[in-house]
């Protein structure tokens, strides 16, 4: 029996000290990480990754929303007449409407 009870405050002292915070900071250039807080910022990891976190949501948010834009303007165009059929006559509309400015630039006033 008390051994079990060893165990028990055992498990919960160490949950305990695992609650503890943790600073993320650099000095000269390396990464190092202890339980005060670092000169300048005073973050804790955890709040760091919270803000990268939210960070990364809006970033998402932002694209979803310019993807939603785009979709909605894609379906407001008008459909185009895709084939054969559709190439022939475009392409027959262009050459006459060339054909057009061409004689416009070259004729001659009498």
């Amino acid at each position: 029996m008390n051994y079990f009870i060893l165990a028990i405050f055992y498990i919960f002292s160490t949950s305990l000290y695992a609650q503890t915070e943790v600073y993320q900071c650099n000095d000269k250039g390396a990464v190092v990480f202890q339980s005060k807080p670092c000169k300048g910022t005073g973050k804790t990891v955890a709040e760091n990754l919270k803000e990268e976190k939210e960070a990364k949501e809006q970033k998402l948010a932002e694209i979803q929303a310019k993807e939603k834009r785009l979709q909605d303007r894609l379906k407001q165009q008008q459909k185009k007449e895709v084939g054969f059929k559709a190439f022939i006559i475009n392409f027959k509309n262009k050459i006459v409407g060339y054909w057009y400015a061409l004689k416009r630039k070259v004729s001659i006033d009498s």
